[in-house]
């Protein structure tokens, strides 16, 4: 899969990001050793997991979205019937959701206010300096979360916004490698996603086994599992709805102009008579012409996807439940 971000950029922001969560991780060791409680949170994992696991694998995201969405936006521009204008326009709207912070706090606060712990959190306040920060790592926390799930929706209204505008009148008999930008981007989210998913998996050292099917259907795991594959699909069946309606009035035009010639042609003079002209030889021609482009036509694709996407896609979507698995019968071989 192509990353359109230089290695050495990556390597900074990731070590960048790795310094930012050691810092946060530091802040949380200040304040319980200040309360005296510094053993309890270095012997506290999930915390330690959390930050350098989904925290760094939403911040890294979050960097690479931001970097390739105006360059993969671009990279199509030629497929799109837009002026300078019009297409600086939409370029404005994709950059302005994908960097905008808001979202991404909204959601963070409504699951902080809404979420389950939020009274015993608010008690903790009154506990000391850990309690502050315990409060503080739950909004950080959610703030990871709401900034993952806006970069889903960021890369959705990006392909969402790109399929609703107008197409070049050509259609291609691989639209995937037109779309390859695109396709890649839903890939890599994909990839972040799922990866996510499965350090969730493991992050909770301790869990519930599995003893019936009704355990294994209602796992929050499957749910999240096919909110992420809708996530992938969704968007380019727009795309897939804009190449057909293109194809079906490419059709339609080819169609009409087909009924035109036939009815010049049985209007002009017979080949044995002298009346046959040049203009006749070319309504021929151009009847011909006419027959190969609507066979080309028929068989362009409807959709910027194919099956070497989809099993790609299916490998990554097998990684968390590979973990899943793997986790289950550790722990039924230590029962």
């Amino acid at each position: 899969m192509w990353l359109p971000v230089e290695r050495k950029k990556i390597r900074k922001q990731i070590l960048l990001r790795l310094f930012f969560l050691f810092l946060v991780w530091l802040t949380g060791l200040a304040a319980y050793a200040l309360d005296g409680l510094g053993s309890q949170y270095v012997s506290n994992v999930q915390t330690f997991l959390t930050l350098f696991g989904p925290g760094l694998i939403t911040l890294f995201g979050s960097y690479v979205i931001q970097e390739s969405l105006a360059d993969i936006v671009l990279s199509i521009r030629p497929l799109l019937r837009l002026d300078g204008h019009q297409f600086k326009k939409l370029l404005g709207r994709i950059e302005k959701y994908s960097y905008s912070f808001v979202p991404a706090f909204l959601i963070a606060s409504s699951l902080t206010v809404f979420s389950s712990d939020s009274a015993n959190q608010l008690k903790a306040l009154f506990e000391g300096l850990h309690g502050v920060w315990g409060v503080s790592f739950m909004f950080f926390s959610n703030l990871l979360t709401a900034t993952a799930l806006w970069i889903g929706a960021s890369i959705w209204l990006t392909i969402f916004l790109t399929s609703r505008q107008p197409f070049q009148a050509e259609l291609s008999q691989k639209p995937i490698e037109k779309f390859r930008s695109l396709t890649n981007l839903a890939l890599w989210f994909a990839l972040f996603y799922f990866l996510a998913i499965s350090i969730s998996i493991v992050i909770p050292l301790s869990r519930a086994p599995i003893v019936s099917m009704t355990d294994l259907v209602t796992s929050p795991m499957l749910l999240f599992i096919a909110i992420g594959v809708l996530s992938v699909l969704l968007p380019f069946y727009n795309i897939h709805r804009a190449l057909a309606k293109l194809k079906k009035q490419e059709l339609l035009g080819i169609e009409k102009e087909l009924e035109l010639l036939e009815k010049q042609l049985d209007e002009a003079p017979s080949r044995h008579t002298r009346k046959f002209s040049e203009q006749s030889l070319a309504l021929i021609n151009r009847l011909f012409s006419l027959q190969i482009k609507e066979r080309r036509v028929k068989a362009s694709q409807e959709w910027p996807i194919n099956i070497k996407f989809l099993s790609r896609l299916l490998g990554i979507v097998l990684a968390p439940v590979a973990v899943d698995m793997l986790i289950e019968i550790i722990v039924r071989l230590s029962l």
